[in-house]
């Protein structure tokens, strides 16, 4: 058994002609009153036409007759959520240059019985007699022509009498809703309209309902007039207020934590060039089961068209159902790259989304979206371990940490390689920032320079910010930048011996040891992932390296080793001794 219809005003987005207008939905408790289930006609018509429709199933008739215009004009808040909704749909479809069929359905009362399954009614009468107007809604060809498509479905019709409320020429009715001047913002002949009366007991049950919908289907489809890939859409009807909706949104655009990446400049130019120009290209929307749009590709296009405050919006239009999530990811990847690269932020933010989407790892990430993202070297494949920098450097602006980082990267200032493989490892967003803010961004250092720099600081402390606030580096970092050569004169400086404490020049060695473990192999590595120590506690000029790597990285360790131990000055004060280390071994756990 199916749960029943929420009690709300449902509101679904179509692609097509068709616009179906339920005023009396509500389906009352077993016990209180004989069901109705008009309303899960509708929806199900809804669904197979692919068809705009606007349902009540809030207020009761005895409450709020919402087929009563006048009545809806009087209550705001009720005319903002079933009336205008219904306006906004059929400029909707016109806007696309096509001529709307609103289908009004309504319940027979059960004391309603005949033959007859379904009455139509378009305001037909005497068209010169006062006491009887003659208000169509819809040709006599027209209606002739949907009679016969319902008929060959077997289920038997009738024009209601003039005289029934199935007729619809009251000029409070809804079925002339567009027929009346004085609704204003409403009026509009060409609109056509028709009003569908089933026999109650077709839809007392659920599922005769549901079978009653799937019998007009192909009647109805007859009538359908599709609208084109690219269409007009009512830009109120995107959503962009849940994840879900910002599924596929990988620009930076609205991050509050992070104001320099709302470019709120960019989206003010390019609202002037749309003003100016129009828009040149579509967004890419999706069209959600519940029957409303998210974005696929063109956030700020959508946000300049709000700035300016447009009622539509051209869009190209994909259902949700059409294709799989990973389609959509490419759909999205290549929109969002036609014109613009992504930044490397953004590359992280598509991956980490894709990744939990998907269910992808970092070598399955490679395989599918590499080449697209355009990363990598040229003419090789990406591998996973350049997949994991982007998505660990997002990672630091996903826990809202090193904001001047995270813009820096975006805007140029820092490349991204510094970025990934010197500071993401860091682990305490402290020590990123220290380092970055007051060395890497005043003093430009090389990456080598920067790997010396690391492995002096850690002399001082094992702890990054106590040794960068230790008083003897803050008086190099302010003599370095004075310099001509800043990063250079830093090195210089804190290579003095007799700048070290006694304590330190001790642990000189076993820190250096840490920095390079932690700068070449991670924040989180262990003496089990690189080490060096004495071959003995008597033997100081003798030295053995233990790294750990997987069999297909082992090269690049290898290089990484050598560049670490040259880059590094390790054995300048390794033993009591004078000597050179003699030789050096290596064991792969």
């Amino acid at each position: 058994m199916k749960q029943p219809l929420p009690q709300t005003i449902h509101r679904i987005l179509g692609s097509n002609n068709i616009l179906l207008v339920v005023t009396d939905g509500y389906n009352a408790p077993a016990n209180e009153q004989e069901g109705n289930f008009v309303a899960n006609l509708a929806l199900t018509l809804a669904a197979q036409l692919n068809c705009y429709a606007v349902v009540n199933t809030k207020y009761k008739r005895e409450i709020m007759d919402l087929s009563d215009i006048v009545a809806i004009q009087a209550r705001p808040k009720v005319r903002e959520s079933f009336l205008t909704p219904i306006r906004n749909f059929k400029e909707e479809i016109s806007s696309n240059g096509l001529l709307p069929l609103v289908l009004v359905l309504q319940a027979m009362p059960p004391q309603q019985r005949g033959e007859e399954m379904i009455l139509f009614g378009y305001g037909q009468g005497e068209r010169a007699s006062l006491e009887a107007p003659h208000r169509p809604t819809i040709s006599p060809s027209l209606l002739s022509r949907i009679r016969v498509a319902v008929e060959d479905q077997h289920l038997k019709t009738a024009v209601a009498p003039t005289d029934s409320p199935y007729c619809g020429r009251d000029e409070r009715h809804i079925n002339q809703l567009f027929r009346q001047k004085q609704c204003e913002g409403y009026y509009d002949p060409k609109v056509r309209s028709l009003l569908l009366s089933v026999r109650h007991d077709l839809i007392s049950q659920e599922q005769t309902a549901e079978s009653i919908a799937l019998m007009l289907v192909p009647a109805l489809e007859q009538f359908r007039l599709a609208m084109a890939l690219v269409r007009n859409i009512d830009i109120n009807n995107i959503d962009t207020t849940s994840s879900e909706d910002l599924q596929y949104i990988f620009r930076l655009q609205g991050d509050t934590r992070y104001a320099d990446l709302m470019r709120e400049s960019y989206i003010d130019e390019l609202a002037g060039s749309i003003d100016r120009n129009g828009l040149l290209h579509p967004l890419v929307l999706l069209k959600k089961n519940d029957g409303r749009y998210k974005i696929l590709c063109g956030f700020r296009r959508f946000q300049a068209m709000k700035r300016l405050d447009r009622p539509l919006v051209e869009a190209k239009i994909y259902q949700e159902s059409d294709f799989s999530p990973e389609d959509f990811f490419n759909i999205s990847l290549a929109e969002n790259t036609k014109r613009r690269n992504l930044n490397p932020i953004e590359i992280g933010n598509f991956l980490e989304s894709a990744s939990c989407a998907l269910g992808l790892n970092n070598a399955e990430l490679a395989e599918q979206f590499g080449g697209t993202l355009g990363i990598g070297k040229p003419g090789q494949r990406v591998s996973h371990s350049t997949i994991h920098k982007y998505r660990k450097v997002n990672q630091i602006r996903i826990r809202g940490e090193s904001p001047e980082i995270i813009a820096d990267v975006v805007n140029e200032k820092l490349q991204f390689s510094v970025a990934s493989e010197m500071l993401a490892p860091i682990k305490k967003s402290a020590d990123r920032d220290a380092l970055y803010l007051q060395i890497i961004k005043p003093l430009a250092p090389t990456r080598p320079q920067l790997a010396k720099l690391l492995t002096l600081l850690a002399q001082r402390s094992p702890d990054l910010t106590e040794a960068i606030a230790d008083k003897g580096v803050q008086q190099a970092i302010a003599k370095a930048t004075a310099s001509p050569q800043p990063a250079a004169t830093l090195l210089r400086l804190l290579s003095k011996k007799n700048d070290l404490p006694p304590a330190t020049r001790r642990l000189g060695f076993e820190n250096r040891v840490v920095a390079i473990r932690r700068a070449y192999f991670g924040d989180k590595a262990t003496k089990r992932d690189f080490n060096i120590a004495p071959a003995s506690p008597t033997n100081h000029s003798e030295f053995i390296v233990q790294f750990r790597f997987k069999k297909e990285d082992g090269q690049r360790t290898l290089e990484q080793l050598a560049k670490a131990l040259e880059q590094n000055d390790l054995f300048a004060e390794a033993s009591t001794t004078p000597e050179e280390p003699r030789s050096t071994t290596a064991s792969d756990e």
